[in-house]
């Protein structure tokens, strides 16, 4: 895959976000897709591990039940052939708080014919839970 088409991915994602419509980003997903997007799944059950093109779009669904998406924007995307990796900015509130929400993500894409076939996504997964909270998470206890 070159770097224009996975620019094009990366771009169709976002839009699929920004816009909540899923369906922009079907077309580039293989019917086997591995999707995991690691992070506190007890406070977005849309995290998680999902396989397969049917799974990965419940996930979508089940991500705008839980976050309206105001915008989604790409910070940087590197591509190998066809291995692609990128910064995410999202910005969303939450629908059950009403909070804002400003989430990078990380993603990491392998490609095979053309269609997503593995996608890994990291958040900053304990500031996504002091934002959705909205208070510090006190861990002098802990330490």
């Amino acid at each position: 895959m070159t770097e224009n088409a996975m620019r094009g991915v990366v771009r169709a994602f976002c839009d699929a976000l920004a816009v909540r419509a899923p369906e922009l980003f079907s077309t580039v997903l293989d019917d086997n897709i591995e999707w995991t997007i690691f992070g506190p799944v007890d406070l977005f059950p849309f995290f998680g591990q999902r396989r397969g093109k049917a799974a990965v779009m419940a996930a979508f669904e089940d991500m705008s039940a839980h976050l309206s998406i105001i915008r989604a924007e790409k910070e940087i995307v590197m591509v190998d052939g066809e291995r692609a990796a990128g910064l995410v900015r999202i910005n969303a509130v939450d629908m059950f708080s009403g909070r804002t929400l400003s989430l990078r993500l990380a993603l990491f894409a392998e490609f095979r014919n053309a269609k997503l076939v593995s996608l890994k996504a990291l958040f900053d997964s304990f500031d996504a839970v002091e934002q959705s909270l909205g208070r510090q998470i006190d861990l002098s206890r802990v330490a």
